[in-house]
């Protein structure tokens, strides 16, 4: 049964991410940080496919996580191989609609933030960052959350040169949104009732 829950947390929240990451964050060249935003500032600057980027970038990630937790990092590879096919099969909806670079920075960090803390409840996340700030977390009672939020701000500040501050500051809110859902979704509580949520906003 968990094994089941998992999956369904993985493919729920993977889906949210990769949706939020094309639809909303990619058409105004923003990023969320972590390794989905090294990802994106490849793909702005070189071309290179995001979800490709994040699945290569996350290997030594999980090479050093293999030596401390071996069931989480088990855990988190389904979550990154999923997330990170998702990320390029929903390029498309980049082009989707335009609703402004305010509401997608804004719902764009509330879907990723969503995916992000959904997997994390069910003991899985979408692999690099967050799978550090989940070993971290478990490790220090910190919720892993704030470790997200630490390595999003330094990916960002170092993409600065690339997206420029303007978009630095619309992808630092993004970043901010992404903490706070990713903070209220990470409470374990069935898959259902989160679905529930979401679809009430």
């Amino acid at each position: 049964m968990q094994i089941a829950l998992q999956m369904a947390a993985v493919l729920f929240g993977s889906s949210l991410l990769a949706f939020g990451v094309d639809a909303f964050l990619s058409p105004y060249h923003l990023i969320d940080g972590g390794m989905i935003g090294i990802g994106l500032l490849l793909n702005y600057h070189y071309g290179l496919l995001p979800g490709l980027a994040v699945l290569v970038i996350s290997a030594p990630v999980f090479a050093c996580v293999l030596f401390y937790d071996k069931t989480l990092l088990l855990n988190a590879l389904n979550g990154l191989l999923v997330s990170s096919l998702l990320i390029d099969l929903f390029a498309p909806a980049s082009d989707w609609f335009r609703l402004g670079i305010l509401p997608h920075t804004i719902i764009g960090g509330w879907l990723i933030g969503m995916g992000v803390g959904v997997m994390l409840a069910y003991r899985t996340n979408s692999g690099g960052s967050d799978l550090i700030g989940q070993l971290l977390s478990d490790r220090t009672g910190v919720p892993a959350a704030v470790f997200i939020l630490l390595f999003d701000l330094a990916v960002l500040l170092a993409g600065l040169a690339v997206i420029g501050p303007v978009r630095t500051l619309y992808s630092m809110l993004a970043i901010v949104i992404v903490f706070a859902a990713t903070m209220r979704y990470s409470r374990r509580k069935s898959l259902g009732r989160s679905i529930h949520l979401f679809l009430k906003k």
